[in-house]
C-alpha cells in the first residue's frame, strides 16, 4: 500500500507558489490526529461513501465525540469553551487531505464541503497513527520537492546545526510570506515546525524544538498532539515485574485513554491485516481473534505493538494460548508457535514491500516479553528464530 499512495501523490503538483494555499498543512495536523479524523470519515462515510460532508458533520457524530472524548482526554465535543481547539481539530486534518487529493473539496459560501476522493488511502490512513505518518512524510515530502524547497531540509538533516535550521526556517517564512496569505510572524513556525519535525522523525534526526535545534533524535511523543509519556517507561531490572506494572498505570495519567484506544486500535489493524488465521493461513481458519503473545495485563508496554499481536481462529485462541479457556494462563509451548508465525508474517510482509510491520519493534517485543537482550537487528530472520526457541525454552513457563 506503501507503494500505491507515493505512486498516487506523485501524480500531483502540490507547489504552493502555484496554489497559493497556505493551509496544505496546518497546527492539528500531526498523526494521531489525522488517524483520527481520517477514522470519523471512515465511520460517517461507511454507510454512504458518496455522502458529502463538512467538518460539523464529522466533530457533531457520536462516533467522534465518544473517540475523542474518551482517547484524547478531552472535554466533550459540545462544549462552548472548547469550540475552537475542536474547530482546528477537525477543520484543518479535513484541508491537509483535500490538498493531497484524499478528499473532494468545494466551497460553497463560507462553507467547506468535502466527499471522499480516494477510500483506500484514507482507510489505510485510519487504520494507525504510524500509517498516518507515512503518509504525512510522503506528502509534506513531495509537496516540498514541488515547492523547490527540499535542498536546505535535506542540509538541515545532514548538518544538524542552528544555522541550518536558520537557513531552513527563513526560506519557509519566504514561502509563507510570498505566496500565501499567512502574512504574519507568529504563525509559520506553529505551522512549519510541523513540517520539520515530521521529516526529522522519519529520517531518524534531530528536529526543532523552541526555536533550536533539538537536543536528540525526535521522539514519536515529541510529534504527536496528545502527548502520551508511557513509552517513556525503561524497566530498571531490579524491580519485579508487578511493581513495574504498577509504576506503569501511575506514569500512564491522563494518557490512559489514549492508551486504550491505541491498543483496541492496533488489534483492529491485526484483524483487517490478516482475514485467515497466522497460525493456518488458509480461509479454512479466519482469523476472528486478535491475541496479545505477551499478555497486556502483565506487559502494557508493548501492548498496543501489532508485533505483539496475532490474528488466530477462537479455538487457537481459548484452547490453545489460554489452556482450557483460562484466560489469565498461557501455553508457553503455543505461544512459542505464535511467536515464530509471527516473525513469518514480518518477514512475508516485508519482502512483499510493505511497511505494515516493524522488525525493530518485533525485537523490542521479544526482548521485553522474554526479559532478555539478546535480540537485535544485526540478526536475520533464521538467526532471530533460533534465538525464539532457545530463549522461549529457557525462560520457561510464562504466565501472562
Amino acid at each position: 500500500m506503501e507503494k500505491q499512495i507515493t505512486e498516487y501523490l506523485n501524480q500531483f503538483d502540490f507547489d504552493v507558489r502555484k496554489t497559493q494555499d497556505g493551509r496544505f498543512m496546518d497546527q492539528k495536523c500531526t498523526p494521531d490526529v489525522v488517524c483520527a479524523v481520517c477514522e470519523c470519515v471512515v465511520e460517517f462515510t461507511k454507510n454512504n461513501p458518496n455522502i458529502r460532508f463538512t467538518k460539523n458533520d464529522i466533530w457533531h457524530s457520536e462516533y467522534a465525540n465518544n473517540l475523542i472524548t474518551e482517547s484524547f482526554s478531552k472535554p466533550s465535543l459540545s462544549e462552548e469553551n472548547a469550540a475552537n481547539e475542536y474547530d482546528k481539530f477537525f477543520s484543518q486534518p479535513l484541508k491537509t487531505l483535500a490538498y493531497a487529493n484524499i478528499l473532494d473539496e468545494e466551497k460553497v459560501g463560507i462553507t467547506n464541503y468535502y466527499t471522499v476522493k480516494n477510500a483506500e488511502v484514507l482507510q489505510y490512513i485510519s487504520l494507525r497513527e504510524r500509517n498516518a505518518l507515512f503518509f504525512l512524510n510522503c506528502f509534506l515530502t513531495k509537496t516540498m520537492e514541488d515547492c523547490d524547497i527540499i535542498q536546505p531540509f535535506n542540509i538541515f538533516f545532514q548538518q544538524q546545526d542552528r544555522a541550518s535550521l536558520n537557513v531552513l526556517r527563513n526560506r519557509l517564512v519566504q514561502l509563507y510570506h510570498n505566496h500565501t496569505d499567512i502574512k504574519g510572524d507568529l504563525e509559520p513556525p506553529r505551522i512549519y515546525n510541523k513540517i520539520i519535525n515530521i521529516l526529522a522523525f522519519k529520517r531518524k534526526v534531530k528536529g526543532a524544538v523552541r526555536g533550536n535545534v533539538s537536543a536528540n533524535t525526535l521522539t514519536i511523543d515529541e510529534i504527536r498532539y496528545n502527548r502520551v509519556n508511557w513509552r517513556d517507561m525503561n524497566k530498571d531490572k531490579a524491580i519485579s515485574r508487578q511493581a513495574y506494572k504498577e509504576l506503569f498505570q501511575q506514569n500512564i495519567g491522563e494518557g490512559e485513554g489514549y492508551y486504550k484506544y491505541a491498543v483496541q486500535k492496533a488489534k483492529k489493524f491485526i484483524r483487517q491485516l490478516h482475514p485467515y488465521s497466522e497460525i493456518h493461513r488458509f480461509p479454512e481458519y479466519p482469523g476472528l481473534q486478535a491475541h496479545h503473545i505477551f499478555m497486556e495485563s502483565e506487559f502494557p508496554e508493548i501492548a498496543d505493538y501489532p508485533e505483539n499481536i496475532i490474528c488466530i481462529t477462537p479455538n487457537q485462541h481459548f484452547y490453545r494460548s489460554h489452556p482450557n479457556n483460562r484466560t489469565a494462563l498461557i501455553d508457553p509451548d503455543y505461544q512459542l508457535i505464535c511467536l515464530l508465525c509471527k516473525l513469518d508474517s514480518i518477514e512475508i510482509n516485508n519482502r512483499a514491500g510493505n511497511e505494515n510491520y516493524s522488525l525493530s519493534d518485533f525485537i523490542n517485543v521479544l526482548n521485553v516479553g522474554l526479559d532478555t537482550d539478546v535480540f537485535t537487528l544485526q540478526m536475520d530472520y533464521e538467526e532471530i528464530k533460533h534465538q525464539i526457541v532457545k530463549n522461549v525454552h529457557n525462560y520457561g513457563k510464562i504466565l501472562l
